[in-house]
């Protein structure tokens, strides 16, 4: 009888498993791919993946039409000499550990990130207080107009105590933002969990997501079509092509804040010589390159940023398709062909250039044979060198490159202060980093540190317009297009929604149907 009893019990709780629905439903996961990973896990050393995320937020944010918002602060003011900025916290947030945050809380966090991060060491920070609980203010050495912007950064977000150990280092970024990080394996992904009693309006409706970092393009294709991924970033315009027919999945794009661009080696001939430079850049067929190697999506670049940025200088035309401009500019520089091999030479020597550039990207290696062939047309030869990031960045430091192609955010602090500093002022330009190689100019540097003491946005964009008249003079790059990304999304998924920025992945949008 007891055995009788056994199995009916047993039965009946298989029934009950089988058909009461959502309550024994499997949680809800997102499974997305990108080529990116941060470097480490500390979001105060490398936070722009951790703000993309929703791990961490700052007290500004950016909206999809690129203005400065609130976030964890709901309002700001600065002091009459432009010295105090005082912003004041949001009530009721809580990190993900379950405690409040507070002023000092985030105070201590943006002290250890002016120690050990990159991102507030541009800023002229004479110290950050917390006078109570609600409020923040900072203090600067000199006016600083662009503040607000690079507190929008992950960088600069809040972290809770209980993130770091008694020595200060990270244990696990605890924030406050829609999701919070689970577990991880750096480099290669990154699992978080809802944040369902986050402060903001917007509740997730997925249970978890997971990020995968997948550098290689045609893997991430491969994953989506394969049902590893249920969202694949950063896509060729070719994978979007093969999947233009499908019910399976649909296809996103954004043109956003980035540029693909070429650094000159100005540090040695022949990019050293301007007239050289300019030869590149006639030579340079910029809308057969967005036909060849990007289907037509994109746009040439005029100058560093993108028109639908309200800093570009729009009265820029930008560089003509003139190869024959560029073989008499090469003349006049004294390189001629003197042994018919369709290669220029100058006292004896080839002009020769190695152009390096990097996969992670995978529209950049196929773009950079476009290139070869239409430098080679003008006499000049190329060798195409490309190799992972890390060491292709490695080697662009060492000065081991004459051209460097690359993919340049421009607005992940979504002011031009930040961009322009890193990438063309003199002091910067000496050092490691993605911008202009050994680039000087007296008066860029001049307009690049006058207009970060103006608080009037006008006067600050007729600066930002005349530094870039000046990189359309000087040279030290060669803007070539720019970008329009594209995401493979699988139909199962609804809400996704693209930033032009890429400050966020609004993965709070999101349901798995």
């Amino acid at each position: 009888m007891n055995h009788v009893l056994i199995r009916s019990a047993f039965v009946l709780f298989a029934l009950v498993c089988l058909y009461s629905g959502p309550a024994w439903a499997a949680e809800s996961t997102l499974r997305l791919g990108a080529p990116w990973s941060p470097k480490t896990m500390d979001p105060q050393v490398d936070g722009y993946m951790f703000t993309r995320l929703g791990v961490v937020e700052g007290l500004t944010t950016l909206d999809e039409k690129l203005n400065i918002q609130p976030c964890l602060a709901t309002a700001w003011t600065v002091s009459d000499d432009k010295l105090s900025w005082r912003f004041t916290l949001r009530d009721g947030v809580r990190f993900h550990d379950g405690t409040p945050l507070t002023a000092p809380a985030f105070r201590d966090a943006l002290q250890r990130t002016i120690k050990k991060g990159a991102l507030l060491k541009n800023v002229p920070m004479a110290s950050v207080e917390a006078p109570d609980d609600k409020t923040l203010v900072f203090k600067t050495t000199s006016p600083f107009s662009p503040l607000p912007a690079y507190l929008a950064r992950g960088e600069a977000g809040a972290l809770a105590p209980s993130s770091f150990d008694q020595a200060g280092e990270l244990v696990k970024p605890v924030g406050t933002g829609v999701f919070s990080v689970e577990s991880w394996k750096l480099k290669e992904e990154i699992t978080l969990a809802a944040n369902k009693a986050h402060w903001g309006p917007v509740k997730p409706k997925l249970d978890k997501v997971v990020y995968k970092s997948v550098p290689d393009a045609l893997t991430r294709l491969a994953m989506l079509r394969g049902g590893e991924l249920d969202v694949a970033q950063i896509m060729p315009a070719d994978a979007a092509k093969s999947l233009a027919k499908s019910n399976e999945f649909s296809i996103h794009t954004m043109p956003i804040g980035r540029c693909r661009m070429m650094a000159f080696n100005l540090s040695r001939d022949p990019f050293s010589d301007i007239r050289v430079r300019k030869a590149v850049n006639l030579a340079v067929n910029r809308q057969e390159i967005v036909e060849a190697n990007l289907d037509g999506i994109g746009e040439p670049a005029k100058t560093l940023f993108p028109p639908q940025v309200s800093w570009a200088n729009a009265s820029l035309k930008g560089f003509a398709f003139d190869p024959e401009g560029a073989k008499a500019l090469l003349a006049q520089a004294g390189w001629k062909d003197a042994n018919g091999d369709g290669i220029l030479d100058k006292d004896g020597k080839p002009l020769r250039v190695k152009l390096l550039t990097y996969p992670e990207r995978a529209e950049l290696p196929p773009m950079a044979e476009v290139i070869q062939q239409q430098l080679k047309k003008v006499g000049i030869g190329c060798d195409v060198v490309s190799m992972q990031v890390s060491a292709a960045e490695q080697t662009r430091d060492a000065g081991d490159f004459d051209l460097y192609l690359l993919g340049r955010g421009l607005l992940f602090v979504p002011d031009p202060d930040d961009n322009l500093m890193m990438d063309y002022f003199s002091e910067n330009t000496f050092k490691k980093g993605w911008g202009a190689y050994h680039y000087k100019n007296a008066a860029l540097d001049g307009l690049l540190q006058k207009a970060r003491t103006t608080f009037d946005q006008g006067e600050r964009k007729k600066m930002y317009d005349e530094v870039q008249v000046l990189l359309e003079a000087d040279m030290p790059m060669a803007y070539l297009n720019y970008y329009v990304n594209i995401d493979l999304v699988s139909k199962k998924v609804s809400g996704y929604r693209m930033h032009p920025t890429e400050q966020t992945f609004s993965l709070e949008t999101l349901e798995l149907k």
